[in-house]
């Protein structure tokens, strides 16, 4: 089950995103499709975050531009900032895109001037063709709670979406570290692992917040975005 990337603005005007699985729906007509795995997913991101698909090399390319447009307008004065951001943004897009990332979303809020950073990654786990059934989401819990060894906050609750594992730990990633923050102040990181119901694939959506002091505050607008995500054919 790969998916695809497609965007879609709710009509109140809230920040949506949906996203279409490419492959088989099985034959049949309506029977077929009620055992074939979701097309779409569709959740609400806050206005002010900034979308960058990642499937296509030409609409990252294009998204990465306008996003240097927003933030150094002036493309005289500001000419080498600008190019230092699209090379930036270049290489982290293009590393999440290598990663099976579908889209990434990036705050552009601030308050008083000042940013207010957070983000937000959508990556596919692909389907497991040694897995006869979906992986129980109690057992993939025990899993990460082993690999982190402690260092994470992982529980299984339940979304209108269904059934997922949230986890939060702290961590710096290779991006952030290539975005210039420091080791001492990590990420916190909120990651909900959606499982494709009628398959064996998984959704995951890593939420991060650099700012350690706003965190807290963050992570409950990240609980929200997660509580928002719906699948649809």
């Amino acid at each position: 089950m790969a998916l695809a990337d497609e965007h879609v603005r709710d009509e109140a005007g809230d920040g949506g995103t949906e996203a279409g699985a490419e492959g088989g729906k099985a034959e049949g007509g309506k029977e077929a499709e009620s055992v074939a795995p979701p097309t779409r997913y569709h959740m609400i991101t806050p206005t002010d975050w900034f979308r960058i698909p990642l499937r296509s090399e030409e609409k990252r390319a294009r998204a990465v531009a306008v996003l240097v447009d927003l933030a150094y307008p002036n493309r005289d004065e500001m000419a080498t900032k600008r190019r230092e951001l699209r090379e930036l943004m270049t290489n982290v897009t293009d590393s999440a895109a290598e990663r099976d990332a579908i889209e990434i979303y990036l705050s552009t809020h601030a308050a008083l001037g000042v940013p207010i950073p957070a983000s937000l990654m959508v990556t596919a786990e692909p389907e497991d063709p040694s897995m006869p059934q979906q992986l129980p989401t109690a057992m993939l819990a025990d899993g990460i709670r082993d690999k982190y060894r402690g260092d994470a906050d992982v529980s299984v609750v339940q979304l209108p979406s269904g059934e997922a594992v949230r986890s939060r730990r702290l961590e710096l990633s290779d991006d952030s570290k290539e975005l210039g923050q420091s080791e001492e102040r990590p990420n916190t990181l909120l990651e909900f692992y959606l499982p494709v119901p009628r398959s064996t694939a998984w959704l995951v959506l890593t939420f991060s917040a650099p700012l350690r002091e706003l965190a807290d505050a963050q992570v409950q607008m990240f609980d929200a975005i997660a509580g928002s995500f719906r699948w649809s054919k």
